[in-house]
């Protein structure tokens, strides 16, 4: 549940509170509650046609410093194609209507006003349905399905007003599935408890304030475990049987890309969480629109086979790939794990460049794996989105803008140096963990570790159409030719 704006005025009314040594916020400065109980519960259904039955309960209390007579949630958006909505406030059925404010949140207006220091129960339920039809849909079918981490579930903002603050989970929540008792079932937080009844399994698992956005992944899998060096642990679900021994090379390509990952972002904790390869449910793949910016920059076009992240341990993979292919394809995935997806409330809403930095990471990594070569064939191909002779609007093209800011790590890492530039982001992902990061902290990072003066060169690549042309020509065709085949006659 990414909530980065409630969040941050939420932080604020709270340091305001504790300088006022308050206890519960009694005296709080603006309109408000908190979120003191809450738990979803996710139920999936297989006939008569599959769906997923989200059912979510939250126990707020007004601490403001007013009555409240509305309130606005957020519901799945049109990939989850939420239908049957059902609301209550305590126990009663509420009518929702757009909101004013933001088209894209829902207002429940309240029977009787809100009184502070009194507690509510919101109720909200709903069905998510498959559908292959529609891009960028969710898709599932009866033996397997997936819920990422991000805008399934409900989100509450915090009330209209000068330092309105609430919707933020508490501390420690329930997350509860329901599946066939033959499921396989992963998800966000820790593992409680597991139980059986008649033909369905329930498992429940306790969500905290490091689950920032929650995830579920079940249905009919293989399980494949494969000890990777440096203790990482590789579970691989597939809908058929895998041979150990078609997972052998992946494994080894597999681990030079995490390597990468750890050079270019840190080691990070010295246990190593599993991570988790899953094959698609649908046939015709799982992909989202986000999934397949970069793909073709990165792969080239007609590129087959796809790696998509649904969570910050788990990639799901197209089964149309053969074993083996996919666990080789999912590496690249798992960058923007690393740099904050269902972790860091601001990785939803970067824009470029910064949107391009799991990219870029995906690049290095397919880099260190395949070869140097591979560098300048991601660049060239990058190159081609952007016109020679570029006019100024074409800076509004969401492709040139993307390859530009793809572009621009390359730039900014031949700049100042690979080992600079990795020590920059080490030093960034530390100093922001948990917190997210913007353009401006990337450059600070970068300048604190080359003693450069880097903001201009930053400006000017993006003010300006185009992408610079030394470095257009740096990497053109017959350059990287030549880069190559000197090595090669060197005796």
């Amino acid at each position: 549940m990414a909530r980065p704006r409630s969040t941050r005025l939420l932080s604020r009314a709270l340091l305001i509170c504790a300088a006022w040594g308050l206890a519960g916020c009694a005296a709080s400065l603006g309109p408000g509650y908190v979120v003191e109980q809450q738990s979803i519960q996710v139920t999936f259904l297989s006939q008569p046609e599959p769906r997923i039955h989200v059912a979510a309960e939250y126990h707020l209390k007004n601490i403001g410093n007013q009555e409240l007579d509305s309130l606005d949630v957020r519901l799945p958006g049109r990939r989850f194609q939420p239908t049957a909505l059902s609301i209550a406030w305590d126990g009663a059925a509420l009518a929702p209507s757009p909101s004013p404010d933001n088209p894209r949140d829902t207002l429940l207006k309240f029977p009787t006003p809100w009184a502070i220091g009194t507690g509510r129960t919101i109720q909200l339920a709903y069905d998510i349905n498959s559908s292959s039809s529609q891009e960028g849909s969710m898709v599932f079918t009866a033996d397997a399905f997936h819920l990422p981490a991000e805008g399934w579930t409900p989100a509450l903002p915090q009330p209209r007003g000068v330092f309105g603050f609430g919707g933020v989970p508490p501390r420690r929540w329930e997350l509860v599935v329901r599946v066939p008792q033959d499921f396989l079932v992963h998800a966000s937080g820790r593992k409680e408890k597991r139980s059986a009844r008649k033909q369905e399994t329930e498992v429940r698992f306790e969500q905290t304030a490091e689950d920032l956005s929650s995830f579920v992944v079940a249905g009919r899998y293989h399980e494949l475990i494969q000890e990777l060096p440096g203790h990482q642990e590789i579970r691989v679900w597939s809908r058929s049987e895998i041979h150990p021994d078609e997972l052998r090379q992946a494994g080894d390509s597999l681990s030079k890309t995490l390597a990468a990952y750890d050079s270019l972002f840190g080691a990070g904790e010295k246990s190593k969480p599993a991570l988790w390869i899953v094959e698609c449910p649908s046939e015709g793949g799982c992909s989202s629109p986000r999934s397949t910016l970069y793909s073709g920059i990165l792969y080239g076009e007609g590129a087959g086979g796809f790696a998509e992240l649904i969570s910050h341990d788990t990639v799901l993979v197209d089964p149309r790939v053969a074993h083996g292919e996919g666990e080789a394809i999912a590496g690249p995935a798992f960058a923007a794990g690393r740099l904050g997806y269902g972790q860091n409330p601001g990785y939803y809403e970067q824009q470029p460049p910064m949107s391009a930095l799991p990219a870029f990471a995906a690049a290095v990594a397919r880099e260190a794996s395949s070869g140097a070569h591979v560098r300048d064939q991601i660049i060239r191909r990058a190159l081609a989105q952007v016109p020679r002779a570029a006019p100024r609007e074409s800076n509004n093209d969401p492709a040139v803008s993307r390859a530009k800011g793809l572009l621009l790590f390359y730039a900014l890492r031949d700049r100042v140096g690979p080992e600079n530039f990795q020590r920059a982001m080490r030093h960034m992902l530390s100093a922001r963990r948990g917190r997210g990061f913007d353009l401006t902290d990337l450059i600070a990072a970068l300048e604190a570790a080359s003693h450069q003066t880097l903001g201009p060169f930053v400006r000017e690549w993006f003010k300006r159409p185009g992408v610079p042309e030394d470095f257009r020509t740096m990497y053109s065709q017959s350059n990287a030719r030549q880069k190559f085949l000197l090595p090669e006659a060197t005796p």
